[in-house]
């Protein structure tokens, strides 16, 4: 393969990975000749970001890459000065949060986050009902997915340290012999630039197939050091503005920031359906008829929102 054990930033063109059995291969997409992107990373075009959608044919090539990969980013998606708003008000919180707690975050190697409060900025359709999101997660899981609020974040503080390489979630049935479909996705929003100067997220492309994993790996979701060295690995630089979706069974850690400014991603989950009965649902009791109604009934679905449950 002549690509084993070492780290390279986002910039091939015609590599992807496809999960048959137990092993990545590798395959070359060079034949996509409509796709104007760089391996798992898609340039939107100018009418897609105007229409707010996806053309059919980069929405057959964004789900292709994310169950090929485990991940797909669509770069610069979002407008710059709406970034940098909602930027500035992640900040609020996550100061406030870490205000006289420089020992949490010492603790967890100068990596952390906050839950987003369930009002404007935090709560705009743009995050919360995404709809290039939207399309690629109904084609994954099907129309009556749902997701979880509040939403949190992912902040590579300056100096924070590498993370152990790991899974968000395991396989749902690790004894059998094929990976399953994914059951979770976490969207990730960037509010900054990802560079490897900063912290981009180290991720293994077509880890998500990679079945064989032990009781400890089962039970912790921690990858030991020997497997993630058999395989090539990514950092997921970006541009401010740009989408990631990402099989949250994917192997992949936070790396370091040496720069004097911390790296910031929004990050709300998903989940096929299953995992959560229409009858049930979040209680939000504690919103006023003004934060309640700024939600659509599109977005009251898919987040299984109730002012009561009785």
């Amino acid at each position: 393969m002549g690509r084993q054990g070492k780290k390279r930033q986002l910039t091939f063109d015609n590599i992807f990975i496809i999960g048959v059995g137990r092993q990545p291969i590798w395959a070359d997409v060079t034949q996509d000749r409509q796709y104007k992107g760089s391996g798992e990373r898609m340039k939107i075009n100018a009418e897609e970001k105007k229409a707010g959608l996806l053309s059919e044919s980069n929405l057959a090539l964004a789900i292709r890459f994310f169950l090929d990969q485990g991940f797909v980013i669509l770069e610069e998606v979002l407008p710059l000065p709406w970034v940098h708003n909602l930027r500035s008000a992640t900040n609020v919180e996550l100061e406030s949060k870490y205000e006289g707690k420089e020992g949490e975050l010492e603790r967890a190697r100068r990596h952390g986050g906050t839950p987003s409060p369930m009002k404007m900025p935090f709560t705009d359709p743009l995050i919360i009902e995404n709809p290039m999101t939207f399309q690629i997660l109904e084609h994954v899981f099907g129309e009556r997915f749902y997701g979880s609020l509040p939403y949190g974040c992912n902040t590579a503080f300056p100096g924070s340290e590498a993370q152990n390489v790991h899974r968000d979630c395991g396989h749902l049935f690790p004894e059998l012999e094929v990976a399953l479909p994914p059951v979770l996705i976490v969207v990730n929003f960037s509010l900054d630039q990802f560079t490897a100067d900063n912290g981009a997220t180290e991720i293994w492309p077509g880890s998500h197939h990679t079945l064989n994993d032990d009781k400890n790996e089962i039970g912790t979701l921690r990858v030991g050091v020997e497997r993630p060295a058999r395989y090539p690995s990514v950092q997921m630089v970006m541009p401010a503005g740009s989408i990631i979706l990402r099989d949250m069974r994917t192997w992949h850690r936070g790396m370091p920031n040496t720069t004097d400014k911390p790296r910031t991603m929004l990050s709300l989950v998903y989940f096929r359906q299953f995992y959560l009965p229409d009858n049930l649902g979040a209680a939000v009791t504690d919103l006023t008829d003004e934060e309640w109604n700024q939600f659509s009934p599109r977005a009251k679905l898919v987040y299984r929102l109730r002012r009561s449950l009785e």
